[in-house]
């Protein structure tokens, strides 16, 4: 095998495992904050949010923000993977890895306050960065629905990433809505939704990366 054959092997090989990264990230990621809720004294996944179990006065709080730092992580892989597979533009991939920047790795490393209400210059931070990550996830996956609406290859995957988009715009707003109003009964399961939309919207088009052959072996992850 010659050195530009190997190379390109090789380059295919780490796209598929980064797939294979954002297809088990989410589902990771969902299994750590289940086992978080049961080693939190009285946490509840109704009322209280996914990043209180990282946040002050949690017992376990090194176990949800090593979390949020390895799905980071891997949501970058994954879109470093989907930008090798789609070539440019790459506004959508980038608009994806910045969710992984500052609502996961930023998210890990600035726990939030009690009850995540960002009343610590921490705290606030962390609501910022948590907010702005999934702003980008968001219209990353209007722009990629947008983009794949004229690509054969996948516009099948089309109305599967407008919807997602779409059920994570409605969970955001009511969870916003309940953060403004101060009605907290049912603010874990608001964020549940748009969390939860958005992560399996990952999980479905990492696995649908390991179809598609690479057609940009030289693409670096895009600045």
């Amino acid at each position: 095998m010659q050195a530009t054959e190997r190379d390109s092997h090789d380059t295919d090989s780490m796209t598929r495992l980064a797939a294979i990264g954002g297809v088990i990230g989410p589902i990771l990621f969902a299994v750590l904050v289940v086992v978080g809720g049961v080693l939190y004294d009285g946490y509840s996944h109704v009322s209280q949010k996914i990043s209180e179990l990282g946040g002050e006065g949690a017992e376990y709080a090194s176990l949800q923000n090593l979390n949020f730092i390895m799905l980071g992580i891997l949501v970058i892989g994954f879109s470093w993977g989907l930008a090798r597979v789609l070539g440019p533009p790459y506004i959508g991939p980038v608009l994806i890895a910045l969710f992984g920047i500052s609502s996961s790795i930023a998210n890990g490393l600035l726990p939030c306050d009690v009850g995540c209400k960002g009343e610590t210059t921490i705290g606030l931070l962390h609501n910022i960065t948590g907010l702005a990550g999934f702003i980008a996830a968001i219209v990353g996956m209007f722009v990629l629905a947008r983009r794949w609406s004229h690509d054969p290859r996948w516009q099948t995957h089309v109305p599967f990433t407008r919807a997602a988009a779409s059920v994570a715009i409605a969970g955001l707003v009511w969870f916003v809505v309940t953060q403004a109003t101060d009605a907290q009964a049912f603010a874990g399961i608001a964020q549940r939704v748009f969390v939860g939309a958005f992560l399996l919207w990952i999980s479905v088009t990492a696995a649908m990366i390991n179809r598609e052959p690479v057609d940009h072996p030289d693409t670096v992850f895009p600045s």
